[in-house]
């Protein structure tokens, strides 16, 4: 199953599902890093490759030019790099082995990471996968000194992550998130970086320019005015920045000064609902895919937990053939809860991207809901109040009319006209007409 995590199942959740929960934001972060954090989970599985040089390969369709997503130190040593080609990797380092990714497998991992971060702290926000802050304010009497909060919280990743995974972390703790951030880049394994308000401007200003969230377009303009700390970009005048990054410049000139401080928000993330399907049998073809998402998705749509919600994001997991996974996301435009509207955007995207190989089970599932699909328009009600299943032809808007006559005496809606489309006029070309219920 894809949510097992190392032998462990994220236990069930304790509240309703989708019900909001309020958390305040925390001005102090912890912020927890592990660089490679999808090869070094892939180590998990195949120790005996840890004393060789390995490459985990970017998601694909696993076409002719397939590309480096993350590689080990021994790998690095000899010049493999992350976005490099394979052509390219293997002829620096022939005897590189390569991984293919399991998203699915990541995404479990850091779900499970979360799901242990929240009984330490109810403020918790994913940056991406292997990055997380903790929001940590308040917590000194419940966890002790900043140093015992970050021996304390590491503690409870051991219930789902191995002892040597959780022994790689780089812990930050500093106010905001962009200084708890580049606090856990300067960390090491088990020698976290604790910045207090006091210190936050020094600490800033000898940290490297790499660490600002810029492009390295926008990294190799300010080299070029001779820029490599963040005490450097501080002490630039605002006006030149603005005129080399434009409006950013402001937001990173107060980030390397330590001046703008963003707390911690956690973003409410309601209970997902999630199906299985195991195929009978491995396919990747278009057809026995559209009918297993058809299944899935009246599944979804009758499950409990959907409490009538319309739903506006899924993901796709598939459990491929000889090991592996692959996953697709997307997001609706408009919330739906037809089977249509959820079909369409889904199957085109597994046609657009395939599976790279044979697909032996199925994983759906929908993480982000709209309103409820029940919900009554303004004018399409009936006389219950609930919206009718199959509407007549007109009858919607016969009924609005009726109903704006009866409260203002007369129903201001028109229809356009076509009069003399090529006048000269435009007084001419159309004109507007009152409706009638008939």
């Amino acid at each position: 199953m894809i949510r097992l995590m190392f032998g462990f199942r994220l236990p069930s959740p304790s509240r309703i599902p989708g019900s909001p929960v309020r958390m305040s934001a925390s001005r102090t972060s912890l912020c927890l890093r592990l660089p490679a954090f999808e090869l070094r989970l892939e180590l998990v599985r195949s120790p005996e490759l840890d004393a060789t040089s390995v490459a985990l390969l970017a998601p694909g369709d696993g076409g002719a030019r397939q590309e480096i997503a993350q590689a080990s130190e021994r790998a690095g040593r000899a010049g493999v790099r992350p976005g490099m080609t394979v052509s390219r990797a293997v002829a620096l380092c022939p005897g590189l082995t390569l991984l293919e990714p399991d998203p699915a497998h990541y995404n479990a991992a850091m779900e499970a990471i979360l799901d242990r971060l929240s009984r330490a702290s109810p403020v918790v926000e994913s940056v991406e996968r292997g990055c997380v802050h903790v929001g940590v304010d308040g917590l000194d009497r419940l966890l002790g000194s900043p140093r015992e909060q970050v021996d304390r919280i590491l503690e409870l990743l051991f219930q789902v992550l191995p002892r040597p995974v959780v022994a790689a972390f780089r812990a930050g703790r500093a106010p905001g998130t962009f200084a708890a951030q580049v606090a856990s880049r300067a960390a090491r394994p088990g020698l976290p970086v604790l910045v207090n308000e006091a210190a936050l401007t020094a600490f800033l200003a000898r940290q490297p320019m790499e660490t600002l969230p810029l492009s390295p377009r926008e990294l190799e303009r300010l080299h070029r005015l001779d820029l490599r700390t963040l005490g450097d970009v501080g002490r630039l005048p605002e006006a030149a920045l603005l005129r080399h990054l434009g409006r950013k410049g402001r937001t990173i000139r107060a980030l390397a000064r330590g001046e703008q401080v963003d707390p911690v928000t956690p973003a409410h993330r309601p209970e997902p609902i999630r199906v299985l399907l195991d195929l009978p049998a491995p396919t990747r073809e278009e057809g026995p895919m559209t009918r297993a998402l058809e299944r899935m998705i009246d599944r979804i749509l009758a499950h409990g937990d959907r409490q009538d919600r319309s739903l506006r994001a899924l993901r796709l997991a598939a459990t491929l053939e000889e090991g592996g996974s692959w996953t697709a996301e997307i997001t609706l435009r408009t919330p739906s809860a037809r089977r249509a509207d959820l079909l369409r955007p889904l199957a085109h995207r597994v046609t657009l991207r395939p599976p790279p190989r044979a697909v032996t089970a199925l994983e759906l599932e929908a993480f982000d809901f709209g309103p409820s699909s029940l919900q009554t328009g303004l004018f399409d009600r009936s006389e219950t109040g609930a919206r009718p299943t199959h509407p007549a032809p007109g009858s919607t808007l016969a009924e609005a009319i009726r109903e704006l006559k009866l409260r203002l005496g007369h129903a201001p809606l028109y229809r356009v006209v076509e009069l003399e489309p090529d006048s000269r006029i435009p007084e001419r070309r159309h004109a507007l007409l009152a409706l009638e219920e008939g």
